[in-house]
């Protein structure tokens, strides 16, 4: 049997979220400033641009494109994944801390990574705009208020643009509801919000 990517989006309180934000923050910054990140971003910015602003995922002989395989393994390098492997931090174990008052996002997906196909339903300039590294945040309360707005602009789209997003998601490898990955992370941060708590968003393959 392959292995899955598991990804959780869940409400924190500020006390747990400063807690995880003081291991994870720097692994976090630290993957997205590499310079090999920046310059594989970059690349899918040029390989979507040519696309129409996503990359082709199919070949005629049915496999996936140089480009997708790149998209892929640009948003599978994992800051958790890492921290956990390394015994610094536990992913699952931190997802018990999830707060009961805000339902949390947990999906899957056998052999392929859930937050790929997001950004590729999304394309590199909505992507962008996510805080942290590739599906994997710690924010505060204050943060996630912060942030919400900016979110809501790439997550909530108007109808045109949210059905080319969903057919972009279902394009993407992977037995996924389309839907569910796009709207589900949003409802926790709008609740979150809400409930005056922080957010932990976080990758781990299992």
């Amino acid at each position: 049997m392959g292995m899955s990517s598991w990804w959780a989006v869940g409400a924190l309180s500020d006390e747990d979220a400063a807690e995880i934000a003081s291991v994870a923050l720097p692994v976090i910054r630290e993957i997205g400033e590499r310079r090999s990140a920046r310059t594989a971003w970059s690349r899918w910015e040029r390989d979507a641009a040519r696309g129409g602003g996503a990359v082709p995922v199919w070949r005629p002989d049915g496999y996936n494109t140089d480009a997708a395989l790149h998209l892929y393994d640009l948003i599978n390098a994992s800051p958790f994944d890492a921290l956990d492997d390394s015994c610094e931090l536990h992913v699952m174990d931190l997802w018990d801390r999830f707060d009961a008052a805000v339902e949390p996002y947990i999906t899957a997906v056998r052999k392929d990574n859930p937050v790929a196909a997001l950004f590729h339903g999304l394309g590199p300039q909505r992507a962008r705009v996510l805080p942290g590294w590739a599906g994997d945040a710690v924010l505060t309360a204050a943060e996630v208020r912060c942030r919400l707005e900016a979110v809501e602009s790439v997550l909530a789209l108007p109808g045109a643009e949210r059905k080319q997003v969903l057919a972009r998601i279902d394009d993407w490898p992977g037995d996924k509801d389309p839907a569910d990955v796009l709207d589900r992370p949003l409802q926790v941060w709008r609740q979150a919000a809400t409930a005056g708590l922080g957010l932990l968003s976080s990758r781990i393959w299992f």
